[in-house]
């Protein structure tokens, strides 16, 4: 039971950081500045994911979509974990 909340709590962060990406892509925060730099090694995304991304330049404000969809799918599964049965246990 107490796994559940690691992961969900793991996933959760993972998303968050996920989300500030998508915040700074779009306020354009230059990746030669030496913290966004850092930010976005940390945060790089598996290239096969990247392809939603194909059509928007590289440089400047953008809304990278596959980052989006990674955060949100992140935060979606750790909700789920975090929720688990806890509504079953309430019945009994």
């Amino acid at each position: 039971m107490f796994y559940r909340h690691i992961a969900a709590m793991l996933l959760g962060t993972a998303g968050a950081l996920l989300l500030a990406r998508v915040v700074l892509r779009l306020f354009a925060a230059r990746p030669s500045n030496p913290v966004f730099g850092w930010f976005f090694a940390v945060t790089t995304l598996p290239s096969w994911l990247s392809t939603l991304d194909a059509g928007q330049p590289r440089f400047g404000a953008t809304l990278e979509f596959s980052t989006l969809v990674l955060a949100l799918g992140c935060l979606a599964l750790g909700f789920a974990l975090g929720r688990g049965r806890r509504g079953y246990s309430r019945q009994r």
